[in-house]
């Protein structure tokens, strides 16, 4: 706790059956998902759920911890626990007769150093780019912040039409009800960003639900509750056949400009008012009825749409800023994979 800043859950009673944790031991995760085989860099105790794996006096650990990322050791790791990425469990019997690679112990050695080295400088670059994206994000927020600053507020409900989407519905409840795609909280990304890449699933809708709850160009949408709840996005495209979840709240009004809005409940959030709003200790929920009644600056429906186009602009180019970078991480996070596994396998030779 005290090198994390974070608390965890103790263990006091039953000690005696956990296992111990030496530095430089691996343990298998209880279920894939939670991070497959990880070498731990503390001594400590886990319980009997997990299988600790020691090293050997053939053994050097490093080597064995690039190994264990390697994509071809995921890849035969894959072979014998189905599904790996949904949770399936690791099952050390099946996974004690994986053949692994042993070199003699100076080629371990040299292995390690290498890519300790050459991962070391992927890794500072990579710490670079984190500093420069949260001093960008910084600055989009503070951008925001300053451009709806205003003495006067509104309430959301005053402006523009609020709307809850709909609760799931696997089954239809008459002939006449379809199959149709829906907006859910998980499309919502931080920093008003819409990704519809993200795994799209279908509920169905009657047809008056489908014209009720359309998605169209000019429309905003915020998430209702959950860990992202108040992040919003501003819809540049109309979304025919689409519904929304009533995860999610639609904004859409002919008299405000519904981005001015997005910009102002991204100010909103970023500040903590949405979350004072909210109110809630465990599971926020950011309601229609709260939203309706929230308050966000108000400077005249035409000052509204030129601070939205300004902030356009200007959000626009840090967006642009943070996409390359996003592209500039994805290149060096796959130089590093392919890096680890060419090394490892000796497809890469490395000098002594």
């Amino acid at each position: 706790m005290e090198i994390t800043g974070s608390r965890v859950v103790l263990n006091l009673a039953g000690t005696d059956s956990m296992k111990a944790v030496y530095e430089g031991d691996f343990i298998s995760h209880l279920r894939s998902f939670q991070g497959g085989i990880e070498q731990s860099s503390l001594r400590g105790k886990v319980s009997q759920a997990y299988t600790v794996m020691r090293p050997s006096e053939r053994v050097y650990s490093g080597y064995f911890r690039y190994l264990m990322k390697s994509r071809i050791f995921i890849a035969q790791l894959n072979n014998l626990t189905d599904q790996l990425r949904d949770g399936q469990t690791i099952n050390y019997a099946r996974f004690a007769r994986m053949g692994l690679p042993l070199p003699p112990m100076d080629t371990q050695r040299t292995i390690t150093r290498y890519l300790d080295c050459e991962t070391g400088e992927i890794d500072a670059m990579l710490a670079t780019l984190d500093e420069l994206t949260e001093t960008l994000r910084l600055r989009r927020a503070q951008v925001i912040q300053s451009a709806v600053r205003s003495s006067r507020s509104i309430g959301i409900g005053l402006m523009l039409d609020v709307k809850l989407g709909k609760m799931l519905q696997t089954k239809p409840k008459s002939p006449t009800d379809r199959l149709q795609p829906y907006l859910r909280a998980a499309h919502i990304q931080p920093g008003g960003r819409l990704d519809l890449a993200i795994d799209t699933k279908e509920m169905y809708f009657s047809e008056s639900e489908a014209e009720a709850l359309s998605l169209c160009a000019g429309d905003a949408v915020i998430v209702e509750g959950g860990a992202g709840f108040g992040r919003a996005a501003y819809l540049t495209e109309d979304m025919p056949g689409w519904g929304f979840q009533n995860s999610i709240i639609r904004l859409r009004g002919a008299i405000s400009d519904t981005r001015y809005a997005v910009y102002a409940l991204q100010a909103a959030l970023e500040s903590g008012e949405i979350a004072i709003a909210c109110n809630a200790a465990t599971f926020a929920h950011f309601t229609a009825e709260k939203v309706e009644g929230f308050r966000i600056p108000y400077h005249g429906t035409d000052e509204h749409q030129c601070i939205a186009d300004h902030l356009d602009k200007v959000t626009g180019r840090i967006n642009a800023m943070l996409a390359t970078i996003d592209e500039l991480k994805a290149l060096l996070v796959e130089r590093r994979a392919v890096l680890i596994t060419d090394v490892v396998t000796g497809r890469k030779k490395v000098p002594a």
